[in-house]
């Protein structure tokens, strides 16, 4: 029994070491997992058009996506309670933060969960910056093909020019994915 408590004990706090090391990338390793999530993605093709959509956010808004032609697209597909989309929340708000003034930049988001679900989240953590509309996971899966939550796609006059699956979680994945933006943004 002391054994097993010691091999937990050491494999805990291996695996929070560990943890912690991930967090701090170099930029070769950001590009290697950055490369291997690409591959890994699945998805709408890169490069063809973005399915148009409806967007009504939490408060009634309505954008038409033919509204949005003109501008450079940030959508997030994620649900509450999903590990990985809360591990970039700190990383999409100062992403958003830090964008704010690039006026042909639109960030969206689509949260697989209930209006009242995702309301209760934000109360309790705050919002990350971006407008958020609750839709069916089914509807994500039948008009982007994805299941992965997080992913993440940048749309530029209605072509899809970006899409990864994994969450921002390191400063370094968090340069390289607002730089991306930025490739696309005409005001930078």
């Amino acid at each position: 029994m002391k054994k097993e408590l010691v091999l937990f004990a050491f494999l805990f706090i291996f695996s929070i070491v560990k943890a912690q090391d991930y967090n701090k990338l170099s930029s070769e390793q950001a590009e290697e997992i950055i490369s291997t999530h690409r591959n890994l993605t699945e998805g709408l093709p890169i490069g063809n058009n973005f399915p148009e959509f409806d967007y009504v956010d939490l408060e009634g808004n309505k954008l038409e996506f033919s509204e949005l032609k003109e501008k450079v697209i940030v959508l997030n597909t994620w649900f509450v309670g999903c590990t990985g989309c809360k591990q970039e929340e700190e990383n999409l708000k100062k992403l958003t933060k830090e964008l704010k003034d690039h006026k042909d930049i639109v960030f969206l988001s689509f949260a697989m969960s209930s209006p009242q679900k995702i309301e209760r989240y934000f109360s309790k953590n705050g919002d990350f910056g971006y407008k958020t509309a609750s839709v069916e996971r089914k509807w994500v899966n039948e008009n982007f093909k994805i299941e992965i939550s997080p992913t993440h796609y940048i749309i530029k006059d209605g072509i899809l020019v970006e899409l990864i699956s994994m969450p921002i979680f390191s400063p370094e994945i968090l340069y390289w994915y607002k730089n991306r933006i930025l490739e696309f943004a005409s005001d930078s």
